[in-house]
């Protein structure tokens, strides 16, 4: 029971980068709730204080109050745009904290891999490395995402895209010299996610490892042929994406290598 509380723990750090990473949808609901509250708040004051106006034409026309010595009762009127500005700031504060929360559900609920920092405790597999997705064009404020991924990444930011999956090949080799009773001489690569998104990394990792002869990127959760074809294999190597892999599937096709007596080399996370 410990050991799946610990599996399980959630990293509130990594719920904050994921909630950053997603800041032009923090923005925009900030935005269209404060405009919607200030709106809200400068109608509601101009029909307030009009029905302040009728309130003292009403006692000014009593002429008894005055003869009764009851002094006219004074009447403030709040101004419009002061009212609407602080209910803006009260529905952009308002904003931030329910897309953060929905954000947060979605963090919890989705059951998708979202933090790797305790990998290989929660999988029990090696984490051969982690490769930084391809910017394919130039966002507007992209200076923003580029602070956030090196305030995840720290150091690791700097590190180029090619040169990362070159890192995840020399692991894939120290994996294949760690099991020298066992040669391994064919290795699947696998996983859960579309290939045309790791098909770049699947490249790359055949030309650094040649002697070692790769398969083409299969699923062999979703494909029986490719599941029959793990057979003829001596290794694996999942590549999965991070927020979008779903962590039971990552745990399942494992056990389908294990099953079969296929060593499981490790994961690549993108």
């Amino acid at each position: 029971m410990e050991g799946y509380q610990e599996a399980n723990e959630i990293s509130l750090v990594d719920l904050i980068l994921y909630c950053l990473r997603r800041w032009r949808w923090i923005v925009v609901c900030m935005i269209l709730l404060a405009g919607a509250a200030g709106t809200y708040k400068y109608q509601a004051t101009i029909m307030d204080n009009q029905l302040k106006k009728e309130n003292q034409l009403k006692q000014s026309r009593a002429e008894k109050d005055e003869e009764a010595g009851v002094e006219n009762e004074t009447i403030i009127f709040e101004d419009p745009v002061s009212s609407a500005i602080s209910f803006s700031v009260i529905g952009m504060i308002g904003g931030v904290c329910l897309v953060c929360l929905i954000f947060g559900m979605s963090y919890v609920m989705s059951g998708k891999l979202q933090d790797v920092s305790n990998f290989q405790q929660k999988f029990g597999m090696s984490l051969l490395g982690v490769v930084r997705k391809r910017e394919t064009k130039k966002k507007i404020f992209g200076f923003i995402d580029r602070w956030i991924c090196r305030l995840e990444e720290g150091p690791c930011a700097k590190i180029p895209r090619n040169e990362q999956i070159k890192i995840a090949a020399v692991n894939i080799q120290n994996a294949i010299r760690k099991n020298p009773e066992k040669k391994i001489k064919r290795i699947m690569l696998a996983g859960t996610v579309a290939s045309n998104v790791v098909t770049e990394i699947c490249e790359e990792i055949s030309e650094e490892i040649e002697e070692i002869t790769f398969s083409p990127y299969r699923q062999i959760i979703f494909h029986a042929a490719a599941l029959k074809k793990l057979e003829y294999y001596d290794g694996i190597v999942f590549i999965e994406k991070k927020e979008e892999s779903y962590e039971r599937l990552i745990r399942q096709e494992k056990e389908l290598a294990l099953d079969r007596n296929v060593s499981v080399l490790g994961v690549i996370v993108c």
